[in-house]
């Protein structure tokens, strides 16, 4: 027994090695070897100087290395993540993947693997509420003895200290996001669903009872209030029409007046009106300071239960009969179901007065644009009838769309095939064809490999996450370890977290697709097709088709130049030579155009008795077939003449306006011609 006790009393006569030598000894981080530098920023606005500023992170922390820790390898700085939340995951960060991928060897710095990844604290690396992020990060340096360095200390995650520290700090900077946003935003979350004013811009019609500093609620304003009960009003009497509710506010110098004087500054400054990206004050003019809204504005009032008494919390829900109501709650819900794409519970619906009309297979509709440089869109249901397909110009302002001039689909579609057909016939197969070609199945085996590298990234992370998940759940069913009713509502919230990353994470396997060709690899299936290109164009898919243009052609751009001719200008990319062709074709409908009041106030003066030249003249964009018609329309006869008119009308032609003849003969356009005219071609290497 004696014995037993003098073997107890005998020490080790060598030191035993402390915990703290692994980690905090200078002269065991890798100095020599190379190293990296991992830079993020929730915000890019982010510029102070503190330690997460992008100079402490950067140049500043490059001298702690040096001249701290005395490292001699080559550093670089990966500064891809800047604007980028901590609480996303790695395969969603280009730069901390960047990151995964030097630590597991798979990307060398200069030719060489790196040692360590430093940054300024944990809470750069990861925010994850789970733990997932910081634990596939730990596993990949532990296998592949990389350490990680912030100021407050460096990380060898052989040692189980550090692994400890690592996740500890990792597990504090969620929490501490947690802490923030509940310290920043809790008052106002508070006061939010209690129905109290929040902070949000103010809608038109309300302003905030500030008499009470700690319950400020919304209370009518008049002046705003009565432009509101209109728009509603006045949109039931329409039966709904909301583009002539806009072109009746387009008219009226204004819709809101400026604010009384008697308004505190508190409620005009957080008007919505006021804002500097969508506000509607009006900064010029007689009318200035009063407010004019966009079509989007008033849809948004239309939509805005605010005006039936309702509050919607930040945090979500609603609180019923929380302020005085502007309109009766009948009149709100034929607006918000005529216009809202969801319904009072958020559950999406389709607004009863949209008409969606099938979208046209129209081939130029990512290309084309009018000589305003405003895009022309493909659609059927126009003036010609629900099967006919048209490109339309429009003026778009901030309350109205108004139609300048429409083209057959079929018609430019045609007219611009046969000149692309023409120059892909034209091209010649390159002599370097074979390096081409495999300089393009090497740059596929590399995508190919990006992508299989992300997808083991995100298995790696389903990994972590369902080891962490298996852990909580046998701690939460261990019988023989105590836990108190809090600790039990802990795990299980843990649990029910993880099992939604590991959701997430194989949503976002499943749904890892490879991005649209590149042009590059599109203009090889274009040359591969040359031989034969114009037999198996139609036989191409329609998707195909488009991506073949989008390769080729820059833009096409289309003029109404008179009555019934129209210029074509197509701008080629580089791989057919980077210049323009300029044709023009005659429409196959002539002025299409809506007839102006000051059109109609000319033929009610002339077209009874006036002579033809006078009435050409008068209107020179209307042919005599387009002026006799809308005569006719207006209900005015011609008076019989008794001499002849001073110009023969046959030979006018009865579609052909004055300045359609005009246009033709200073350009030099046969009038008969069926095709479309093209231009010598303009070689230069024009921007647009």
């Amino acid at each position: 027994m004696s014995i037993e006790r003098n073997k107890k009393k005998i020490r080790s006569i060598k030191k035993k090695q402390t915990l703290s030598k692994v980690y905090n000894y200078l002269d065991e981080f890798p100095k020599d070897e190379p190293g990296v530098i991992y830079v993020r920023q929730s915000s890019l606005a982010q510029a102070q100087n503190n330690i997460h500023s992008f100079e402490m992170q950067t140049d500043k922390f490059v001298e702690h290395f040096r001249n701290n820790l005395h490292c001699t390898g080559d550093i670089e700085i990966i500064a891809d993540d800047e604007g980028i939340s901590g609480t996303t995951d790695i395969h969603q960060r280009a730069g901390l993947s960047r990151v995964m991928r030097l630590i597991e060897g798979k990307e060398l710095l200069n030719g060489k693997r790196i040692g360590w990844v430093g940054a300024v604290h944990v809470n750069r690396f990861t925010r994850d509420k789970w733990l997932v992020t910081p634990g596939t990060i730990m596993r990949a340096c532990f296998d592949n003895d990389v350490r990680i360095s912030t100021l407050r200390m460096n990380y060898h995650f052989k040692d189980e200290y550090c692994q400890r520290v690592f996740m500890l700090e990792a597990e504090e900077s969620a929490r501490h996001l947690d802490w923030m946003k509940l310290v920043l935003g809790g008052g106002k979350a508070t006061a939010s669903n209690n129905g109290y004013y929040d902070g949000r811009w103010l809608v038109p019609g309300y302003i905030v009872d500030r008499s009470d500093p700690k319950r400020k609620k919304y209370i009518v304003y008049l002046p705003h209030a009565k432009a509101v009960r209109w728009l509603f009003q006045r949109f039931l009497e329409l039966d709904g029409n909301f583009a002539e509710l806009c072109r009746e506010v387009e008219k009226m110098p204004f819709l809101f007046p400026m604010f009384e004087d008697w308004v505190d500054q508190k409620n005009s400054s957080r008007f919505t009106g006021n804002r500097k990206r969508g506000g509607c004050l009006i900064k010029e003019g007689p009318y200035q300071g009063n407010y004019k809204p966009t079509a989007s504005g008033i849809r948004s009032i239309l939509c805005n239960p605010v005006y039936i008494g309702w509050w919607l919390p930040l945090d979500g829900g609603v609180v019923e009969n929380n302020h005085p109501a502007i309109v009766d709650e009948v009149v709100f819900i034929f607006a918000h179901k005529r216009l809202s794409s969801y319904d009072l519970n958020g559950e999406r619906q389709k607004p009863e007065r949209v008409i969606r009309f099938s979208k046209a297979q129209a081939l130029l509709k990512k290309v084309l644009y009018d000589d305003n440089g405003q895009p022309m869109y493909g659609g059927y249901g126009g003036r010609r009838g629900p099967e006919a397909g048209c490109y339309r110009s429009r003026n778009i302002t901030g309350l109205s769309t108004k139609h300048r001039f429409s083209i057959d689909v079929e018609q430019v579609d045609n007219i611009f095939k046969e000149k692309l057909l023409e120059r892909l016939n034209s091209l010649e197969r390159p002599e370097d064809w074979q390096d081409w070609e495999d300089k393009l199945e090497e740059r596929q085996a590399t995508k190919e490999a990006a992508l299989e590298e992300q997808r083991n990234l995100i298995r790696k992370q389903i990994h972590d996450a369902q080891k962490k998940r298996e852990a909580a759940f046998e701690l939460l069913q261990d019988p023989d370890i105590p836990k108190t009713k809090q600790m039990k509502i802990d795990l299980a919230e843990k649990i029910a977290g993880l099992e939604g990353k590991v959701a997430q994470f194989e949503n976002d396997l499943d749904t890892l697709k490879e991005k649209e060709q590149d042009e590059e690899v599109t203009l090889y299936e274009i040359h591969s097709l040359v031989p034969t290109i114009t037999q198996q164009w139609d036989k191409l898919s329609f998707e195909v088709r488009l991506r073949f243009i989008g390769a080729l052609v820059k833009k096409v751009v289309l003029t109404q130049v008179s009555p019934s001719w129209v210029k074509i200008e197509v701008y080629w990319k580089e791989a057919m030579g980077h210049f323009k062709d300029v044709g023009h074709f005659k429409r196959v409908k002539a002025n299409s155009t809506l007839w102006t009041p000051e059109e109609d106030e000319k033929v009610y003066q002339l077209f009874a008795n006036a002579d033809a030249a006078e009435l050409l003249q008068a209107l020179p964009d209307r042919s005599w077939g387009s002026i006799s018609h809308r005569g006719a329309r207006l209900g005015i006869q011609r008076a019989k003449r008794k001499g002849s008119n001073s110009i023969l009308l046959q030979a006018v032609g009865c579609t052909t306006a004055i300045e359609d003849k005009k246009y033709e003969q200073e350009h030099n356009i046969d009038p008969n011609g069926k095709n479309a005219q093209w231009s010598i071609l303009w070689s230069d290497r024009m921007g647009g």
